[in-house]
C-alpha cells in the first residue's frame, strides 16, 4: 500500500528540491486564493445560513469573554437563568475566539477569522497528504480544490467547529504519514495531539481512524520504530481525553448535547435501520455539496484510478468511515444540516488531485508538469460543467427542490433577527429572562439575554406559567398577529416586528 512509482531515495530528493524551490510559493498562492474567497461577508453577523448553529458557538465565546473563561464550563443563553452549563463539544474554538476578543473586542470578523485560519491550515495538510502518495502536483491540485470549492468556502468562514475539526484531523493524518515515512517521533507526538483535539472539538473526527489504521498496519509490518507505542497512543489518547472531558461536565450540565445526540442517532439507526430515502439524500449531498458539481468528473476519475491501484484499501476505508457517519446521522439530519457532508470534502479533493497524477508523473520540468496538470483539470472541470448544465433534465425532481447548491443565498442575512434582538437589548432589563416564540435562539443571542425559545405552536398558557415560576419576565412574539390561542393577551407592538408581553402582568 505504501509502494511508490519511485524509490525512497529519489522521492526524498525530488520532494526536497521541490520544497526548496517552487512548492512553497505555489502553496502560498493556493492559500492566498483560498483566503480571498473566504473574505466575503467576514464582518457579517451570525444571521446567515445556519445562523442558529453559529449563534450557539458565538454564545459560548461570549460567555467565556464576559462571564467565566473555563473550557470545562461552556454556557448557552437558552433553557433558563445563568449559569446555564451545557454538555457541548470541547470549546477550543470559542476559547481561541474569546482570547482574541480581549485584544480586538467582540466582533463577527474576529470569530470568522479563527475559522478561516483553520481552513487554510487544512489546505496545507491536504497538500501534504496528496504529495506523500503521488507527488507535488496531485497535492497542489487537491489543496486548490479545497481552496475554491464553494461548499467548503462558505463553511470555512461560518462560525462553527466543523472546519476546525477537519483541519485538526487532516494535520494529524499528515504528521502520521511523516512518521510512517521517516520515523520522526516528534511528528508522531504532534499528530496524536492534533487527533486528540479533533475528537474533542467534534467526535465525528473519528472517521479518519479507518484509513489511519491501514497506514499504521503498513508501518508496523515495515518494522517502523515504536510503531506499537504510536498505534496505542493514537487509539487511546483521543478517546480517553473525550471521556474525561464529558465526565467532568456531565454532572453539572443541564443539557447533555454530545452524549444525548450520540444516543439518539444510535437509537434511531437501531430501531429504523436505513430509510429508503437515505440513499437519495447521500447521493444528492455528494453530488451537489461535496462535488458541487463542478468536480464530479475529476473526483470520479480519481476514485477509479485509486480503486484499481494500490491506494484502494485506505480510500475504501475512508469511504466506509464516511458511510458509517452518514448512516448514524440519518437522512433527515443530512437533508437539513448540510455541514454534515463536510467530512467528505477532503477525500473528494484528494481524489481530484489523484486524477492528474498519471499525466504529470512522466513530465520533466515545472512548466511542462504545470501545463499537463492544468490542462487535465481544465478538461475535467469543463466536462463537469456540461454535466451540471444538464442536471435539470437528468436528475429526480426531489433532488432539485430549493436548489441548495446556489450558494449565493447562503450569504444572505436575516435582518429581522438583528432588529428584534437589538431592540430587546434596549427595552428589556439587563437581567431579564426572555421567552421567544421561534424555532431557534438567534433573537435571544442578539438580545444578549438568557431565557428560553419555543416553537410558537407549543407556546401554551401552561408552558408560560411554568417558565414564569422559573423567573421568566417577558414573552416575545415575533409575528404580526398576536397569539390568539393565549386568550387575547394585552401586549405592546414594536415596529421591529414583534409583540412584547409582560409575564408579570399575566400571572
Amino acid at each position: 500500500m505504501f509502494r511508490r512509482r519511485y524509490g525512497r531515495t529519489e522521492l526524498k530528493r525530488n520532494r526536497g528540491s521541490a520544497w526548496r524551490g517552487f512548492a512553497p510559493w505555489a502553496l502560498v498562492a493556493v492559500c492566498l486564493i483560498g483566503l480571498l474567497l473566504r473574505l466575503k461577508g467576514i464582518d457579517s453577523p451570525f444571521v446567515d445560513f445556519h445562523g442558529w448553529r453559529q449563534g450557539d458557538t458565538a454564545a459560548v465565546a461570549r460567555y467565556f469573554y464576559e462571564r467565566e473563561f473555563n473550557l470545562l464550563r461552556p454556557q448557552l443563553p437558552y433553557y433558563g437563568a445563568p449559569p446555564n452549563y451545557a454538555e457541548l463539544e470541547f470549546s477550543l474554538v470559542p476559547a481561541l475566539t474569546a482570547g482574541l476578543y480581549y485584544i480586538f473586542g467582540e466582533a463577527p470578523w474576529v470569530a470568522r477569522t479563527v475559522i478561516i485560519l483553520f481552513s487554510l491550515w487544512s489546505l496545507v495538510s491536504v497538500y501534504r497528504i496528496g504529495a506523500h502518495f503521488w507527488g507535488l502536483w496531485p497535492g497542489l491540485v487537491a489543496a486548490l480544490t479545497m481552496a475554491v470549492q464553494p461548499f467548503y468556502v462558505y463553511f470555512s468562514r461560518s462560525f462553527q467547529p466543523d472546519v476546525p475539526m477537519l483541519a485538526l484531523s487532516l494535520a494529524a493524518l499528515a504528521d502520521f504519514l511523516v512518521w510512517s515515512r521517516e520515523g520522526s517521533l516528534s511528528h508522531a507526538r504532534r499528530g496524536c495531539i492534533w487527533l486528540t483535539l479533533a475528537v474533542l472539538v467534534k467526535p465525528p473526527a473519528a472517521i479518519v481512524y479507518l484509513p489511519l489504521s491501514l497506514w499504521w498496519w503498513s508501518a508496523y509490518r515495515s518494522r517502523r520504530s515504536y510503531s506499537l507505542a504510536v498505534g496505542l497512543a493514537y487509539l487511546i489518547t483521543p478517546f480517553a481525553a473525550l471521556l474525561i472531558y464529558l465526565l467532568s461536565i456531565h454532572g453539572i450540565a443541564e443539557h447533555p448535547f454530545v452524549s444525548g445526540i450520540a444516543a439518539s442517532f444510535t437509537e434511531r439507526l437501531w430501531q429504523e435501520g436505513i430509510p429508503a430515502d437515505w440513499y437519495g439524500d447521500v447521493g444528492r449531498g455528494i453530488f451537489f455539496f461535496v462535488c458541487t458539481p463542478v468536480f464530479v468528473l475529476p473526483a470520479l476519475l480519481g476514485l477509479l484510478r485509486g480503486l484499481f491501484f494500490k491506494e484502494r484499501l485506505w480510500i475504501v476505508a475512508w469511504m466506509a468511515g464516511l458511510a458509517g457517519f452518514f448512516l448514524l446521522a440519518g437522512s433527515h439530519v443530512l437533508n437539513n444540516l448540510q455541514y454534515y457532508f463536510l467530512p467528505a470534502v477532503p477525500l473528494a479533493a484528494i481524489l481530484v488531485g489523484l486524477s492528474t497524477e498519471r499525466l504529470t508523473v512522466g513530465q520533466r520540468g515545472l512548466l511542462r508538469s504545470a501545463t499537463a496538470a492544468s490542462l487535465a483539470l481544465l478538461v475535467l472541470v469543463g466536462g463537469s460543467f456540461l454535466v451540471s448544465a444538464s442536471f435539470q433534465r437528468l436528475l429526480p425532481e426531489r433532488w432539485l427542490r430549493y436548489q441548495p447548491w446556489t450558494y449565493e443565498r447562503w450569504y444572505q442575512l436575516d435582518d429581522k433577527v438583528l432588529k428584534v434582538g437589538r431592540a430587546l437589548e434596549q427595552i428589556t432589563p439587563a437581567e431579564a429572562l426572555l421567552v421567544i416564540a421561534e424555532e431557534s435562539p438567534r433573537s435571544l443571542y442578539y438580545s444578549r439575554r438568557f431565557g428560553w425559545f419555543i416553537p410558537p405552536e407549543e407556546c401554551s398558557a401552561e408552558y408560560l406559567a411554568g417558565v414564569r415560576a422559573e423567573g421568566a419576565g417577558y414573552l416575545i412574539w415575533p409575528y404580526e398577529k398576536p397569539p390568539a390561542h393565549l386568550g387575547g393577551l394585552a401586549g405592546e407592538w414594536h415596529p421591529e416586528g414583534f409583540w412584547l408581553f409582560d409575564l408579570g402582568k399575566m400571572f
